[in-house]
């Protein structure tokens, strides 16, 4: 493996960091549980459990990903029972079981019009009590994926794992030219591959922890309350859970958490000048400058010269550093 290129990647590893905020984990325990009694083979098993996982960014998006087999995307049973497991969680909130709720979603499966293999399959494996058990913690379903699941650990390079990091931006932000702009800058500062890959990878995934914090306070059209401020502050905590948990994201998690610090150390974790490098203060800019070029549910996007006067004026108060946004200024416009 060469290191500058490189890295050690496991794609269910990588997908159950973002499962919770996708909320996947049980639709996948469901995909896996008949999957495993469809007898399918390990490589069909792992390929399930990382759709399953995905599911929600959609179809165009996951033919992006780096399946074991991409053939699987083009088979009918293996895209039904993911369809038909997404469906039941879409139905029914299995972290509230009870014997009403089980009995009406086994009553919903008979009626419905699914595909009379993938049906009888779930209503077999719905006999345990376990199966339901399981459904209501989803701890539990962590274990069960593992211990279900064959090592596929690969080596991927920086450019595959940026493919797949960047679908996720997409999700959040389809208009988004973040990855545009980091790669303008890693060019204008010369930064070595892996380097530049790194910035491009956590430019992609910095924000992710927006997706636990509710519609109702990213998308409200008036002014957020204090409240409300606190709870959008937090998403740089929950990308920090989310980025923590992969195999080999140590530099990336360490880049992405920081996009909310300020100079004056008045950011989400309130490390100031002397805790942030030069990456973190060119990515914190970058953030800032691409938000305020972006249209909002509460304002139109703001224009070149509007966007980098305001940097201008956070830069005096001692928040950003004045150099990055004066080279900003003459690279973005």
């Amino acid at each position: 493996m060469d290191k500058k290129k490189e890295m050690v990647f496991n794609l269910n590893n990588f997908l159950l960091a973002f499962s919770e905020l996708l909320n996947t984990k049980r639709s996948t325990y469901i995909s896996v549980s008949i999957a495993l009694k469809l007898k399918f083979t390990p490589e069909k098993i792992s390929d399930i459990c990382s759709y399953s996982l995905a599911f929600l960014l959609g179809k165009d998006a996951l033919n992006n990903f780096d399946f074991l087999d991409k053939n699987n995307l083009n088979d009918k049973e293996f895209l039904n029972i993911c369809e038909f497991s997404q469906k039941l969680i879409n139905n029914f909130d299995f972290s509230k079981n009870s014997l009403n709720q089980k009995q009406k979603c086994i009553e919903f499966v008979r009626n419905e019009n699914f595909d009379e293999n993938i049906k009888n399959t779930f209503l077999e494996i719905s006999n345990k009590l376990s199966f339901w058990l399981d459904l209501e913690n989803e701890n539990e379903i962590v274990l069960f994926i593992y211990s279900n699941l064959n090592d596929f650990t690969k080596v991927l390079t920086f450019e595959e794992i940026l493919k797949m990091s960047s679908q996720f931006h997409y999700y959040q932000n389809p208009q988004s030219e973040i990855l545009k702009r980091a790669s303008l800058i890693a060019d204008f500062f010369e930064f070595e591959h892996k380097d530049k890959q790194i910035f491009l990878i956590a430019s992609s995934l910095q924000n992710i922890g927006k997706l636990n914090i509710s519609k109702t306070i990213l998308e409200k059209k008036e002014a957020l309350n204090e409240e409300e401020k606190e709870i959008l502050k937090s998403y740089s905590y929950h990308t920090k859970r989310v980025l923590n948990s992969i195999m080999g994201f140590s530099d990336i998690c360490n880049l992405s958490l920081k996009v909310q610090e300020r100079l004056d150390g008045s950011g989400s974790f309130s490390l100031d000048a002397k805790d942030l490098s030069f990456k973190d203060r060119l990515l914190i800019c970058l953030v800032i400058y691409s938000a305020l070029r972006e249209k909002k549910a509460y304002r139109n996007s703001f224009s070149h010269s509007k966007a980098i006067e305001i940097m201008k004026n956070e830069s005096k108060n001692n928040k950003i550093d004045k150099s990055i946004v004066e080279i900003f200024d003459k690279l973005f416009n």
